[in-house]
């Protein structure tokens, strides 16, 4: 048999290209989703901005929606900017027969076929690491100057290995879980409306020095049961929209995890190693912000220190986990050798761990748990603005949870504290420099519930210019991933989209609309 008898004729390639390219025949994606996650906004913008010589690569877990944010891609491209049909291609390579088919043959078959018109050609690539010689297929078409390329992939480990090696030829966005802002948006429009039209009212709260303390009671009131259920079932949008109950949900997110170690991890470690990467995840998911200890791992999965290294990048580039550094401020030593690792997301921990409901009545580990999803959010957070996310410790144990630090130099200190809040946390402030303490702008303890909310600034031995202010964790977590929301959807005005339809912008989320959007 001939070697080019097995693989699929012109005419199945061109019907697999039509069927998954619908406004080649001027219909859209049936079921796409209007409301679009902030990453969308991101990644349009780099778009517009880049030139031929560089793409753009999505990376985030298996599930969290990195297709349906390329989609929404093409139907902007063609719907908003009016991007000739034929000239956007969607390529979706997990499925057959466009599944590792040489790359020239899908692409000689679009162009013969479809003749694309003068100007700009989109090229949208889902799940990339199924076709061979993707890195030097990439690097060919960026010659041209009219192409430009989005990329997916779920083997993200892998393929940020290729990546690191192409720097200068792709832009990586991080697509995480579903933030809890974009859950309370895309699922429960009524909560968000109420929210945002009767409490918030276009209110950006981040740039203020005191937050209300009643207003935030009243968000607390709203989020506090939805924050529950987002924790167990909340981060993947296509296991958070179905009724099924959480242990067929938890079934599911495990079957995730298993596809993404067992699947996608194969190329890069042998079986041990892969068991290995699942106790290390496991351990994670049971210790959230564990200080890595790499002696105490490498003895206890008998390897290197140097392959426990590679096993805890190959979690955080396969978006398993979220690592944090030490931004010791107050000496030179900064014992950045200890990563502090956590869960990647609430509802993909507790699945892996099988964690029911009553994981909901145990403080000591819903305290570990809100701590993982502001390490987080904060990431998020991150990226979106282009600061950074660390951790403060010395080595007598005095720590502070979170430090972000912004573009301008200024400094947010965040303490996690789920439970009965203790003082040993601010006694570490007072060891900081004072040019240290006068570049903090704001403090905030994210406490358990609205009990002492507000502003909590001690009268005396206050080391730093800034208030406290005490603010619950559901509330915390909404209205930071609500202003990455509000920043990123903004641009859509700038790039003359279509206007914002929602509260967190306008402050008058109709829940008519917001309905409409799902």
């Amino acid at each position: 048999m001939k070697k080019d008898s097995i693989l699929p004729t012109e005419a199945e390639i061109l019907h697999a290209l039509r069927d998954i390219n619908p406004f080649w025949a001027n219909k859209d994606w049936p079921d796409l989703p209007v409301i679009r996650r902030y990453p969308f906004y991101s990644a349009v913008s780099y778009l517009q901005e880049l030139g031929s010589q560089r793409a753009i690569f999505l990376r985030g877990f298996r599930g969290v929606g990195k297709s349906t944010l390329l989609r929404q891609m093409g139907a902007w491209l063609r719907n908003e900017q009016k991007i000739e049909a034929k000239n956007i291609v969607y390529v979706d390579f997990e499925k057959r027969p466009l599944r590792q088919i040489p790359w020239s043959v899908w692409f000689n078959t679009w162009e013969k076929e479809l003749k694309p018109t003068e100007g700009l050609v989109y090229f949208l690539l889902d799940e990339i690491q199924y076709t061979d010689g993707w890195v030097q297929e990439v690097r060919s078409l960026l010659v041209n100057p009219r192409y430009r390329i989005v990329a997916t992939g779920s083997a993200a480990a892998e393929i940020q290995t290729a990546l690191d090696q192409e720097v200068r030829r792709w832009i990586s966005l991080h697509v995480p879980a579903l933030l809890f802002h974009e859950y309370l948006l895309i699922f429960h429009p009524q909560e968000y409306a109420k929210i945002e039209n009767d409490i918030l009212k276009g209110q950006v709260f981040f740039e203020k020095k005191i937050f209300d303390a009643t207003e935030m009671g009243r968000v607390f009131d709203t989020l506090k049961d939805l924050f529950k259920n987002y924790l167990l079932r909340g981060g993947f949008p296509e296991v958070a929209k179905t009724k099924l109950s959480l242990s067929e949900v938890q079934r599911v997110l495990t079957d995730v995890v298993d596809k993404a170690l067992y699947q996608d991890m194969r190329t890069q470690f042998s079986r041990q190693d892969i068991e290995n990467l699942e106790r290390l995840l496991e351990y994670v998911c049971r210790n959230p912000g564990v200080l890595l200890d790499k002696s105490k791992v490498s003895e206890t999965l008998e390897v290197s220190r140097p392959t426990t290294a590679r096993y805890v990048k190959a979690l955080d580039d396969g978006d398993f986990i979220r690592s944090l550094s030490n931004h010791n401020r107050g000496g030179k030593k900064a014992l950045k050798a200890k990563p502090k690792l956590y869960p990647a997301d609430a509802s993909l921990r507790n699945a892996v761990l099988g964690r029911t409901e009553e994981v909901l009545n145990q403080p000591e580990e819903m305290g570990h748990i809100v701590e993982g999803m502001v390490a987080t959010h904060l990431s998020a957070y991150a990226q979106a603005e282009g600061g950074q996310v660390g951790y403060w410790r010395k080595k007598d144990n005095e720590e502070v949870d979170f430090i972000y630090q912004r573009t301008d130099g200024k400094y947010w200190v965040i303490e996690s504290k789920y439970g009965q809040p203790d003082q040993k946390w601010l006694r570490v402030l007072t060891q900081w420099s004072k040019s240290e303490r006068e570049r903090v702008s704001s403090c905030f303890l994210v406490n358990r519930d609205k009990a002492g909310t507000g502003d909590q600034t001690p009268s005396t031995d206050w080391p730093l210019q800034c208030r406290l202010n005490v603010i619950p964790a559901p509330v915390f977590l909404y209205l930071l991933s609500r202003e990455i929301w509000m920043k990123e959807s903004t641009k859509e005005n700038i790039m003359g989209g279509t206007t914002a339809r929602t509260g967190a912008l306008t402050g008058k989320a109709e829940v008519g609309e917001v309905r409409k959007q799902q």
